[in-house]
């Protein structure tokens, strides 16, 4: 069921992972989260979406909808793969 709000639910997690993948990179503080910062980005979107998607069912009028979840998955694995793309081209830019 490809729809507005699945694309939508789908961009912004790709945005909120990009972000997340973005600000561990940029630290530089600890080289341990650098270095795990795609499996700490993926397990704080999927996690977060999961949670937004089940606490739904107890808003009147909202629903937990699995698609949506898939929707959020996917977009926080698309922004991984944009982040990785975007990284590798930055770096043969640079040298």
């Amino acid at each position: 069921m490809l729809s507005y709000d699945k694309l939508g639910h789908l961009g912004v997690f790709l945005i909120f992972t990009f972000l997340i993948l973005w600000s561990f990179n940029r630290q530089r503080h600890s080289t341990k989260l650098k270095t795990k910062s795609i499996t700490w980005a993926l397990t704080i979107s999927i996690v977060y979406g999961s949670v937004l998607e089940y606490s739904q069912q107890f808003v009147p009028g909202r629903m937990t909808d699995l698609y949506d979840f898939a929707a959020n998955t996917i977009g926080a694995i698309v922004g991984t793969i944009v982040f990785i793309t975007f990284r590798k081209l930055s770096l043969r830019l640079v040298n």
